[in-house]
């Protein structure tokens, strides 16, 4: 719907129960992409925001909950934390619409909420239990810097990222 003028601009196919306050956008191709994750559905719907069509649904492990990147780095970062797989990581080359990699900081435990430093250097996963931690990751290698014992991170959000309407980030 275009609220400027008043109408119905297209259909946007997105099954399941896509969580839209977590999606993100960046650019592709020269068009700017919405990419969310899928509360009931292990899918990231890929969306091209000039024609509304969807490019690519992107399997995961699960149904999942946080989809963050940044502006420099070249993927972004998924939860699982709605599934069984909860305690995994899977990153996405924003390019190539695919999952590269997956990281699982701590087995059988909930890895959620991935935010960005300013900089996009580092990715900040949540371990989020009692006997959690804020795991700090490099961004382009995917290697552990620091691991800060916490109990139930959550809530990590990066005010600069969102105020500057950072792409990866939710607004």
């Amino acid at each position: 719907m275009n609220l400027i003028v008043g109408r119905k601009i297209a259909d946007v196919a997105l099954p399941g129960l896509p969580h839209l306050g977590s999606g993100i956008s960046w650019e592709r191709d020269g068009t700017t992409v919405l990419a969310t994750p899928n509360l009931k559905e292990g899918v990231i719907s890929i969306i091209d925001m000039k024609d509304w069509r969807t490019l690519k649904r992107i399997d995961t492990l699960g149904p999942g909950f946080f989809l963050r990147s940044h502006e420099n780095t070249r993927y972004a970062w998924a939860d699982n934390m709605m599934s069984a797989k909860k305690d995994t990581i899977e990153i996405i080359d924003k390019q190539k619409l695919e999952v590269v990699r997956s990281l699982t900081p701590a087995p059988g435990k909930t890895a959620a909420h991935v935010e960005f430093t300013r900089d996009g250097k580092y990715a900040l996963v949540s371990i989020w239990e009692m006997d959690g931690a804020l795991v700090v990751y490099d961004a382009q290698t995917f290697r552990e810097i620091k691991r800060l014992p916490m109990k139930k991170p959550s809530g990590k959000y990066n005010v600069y990222n969102k105020i500057t309407r950072s792409a990866g980030t939710s607004h």
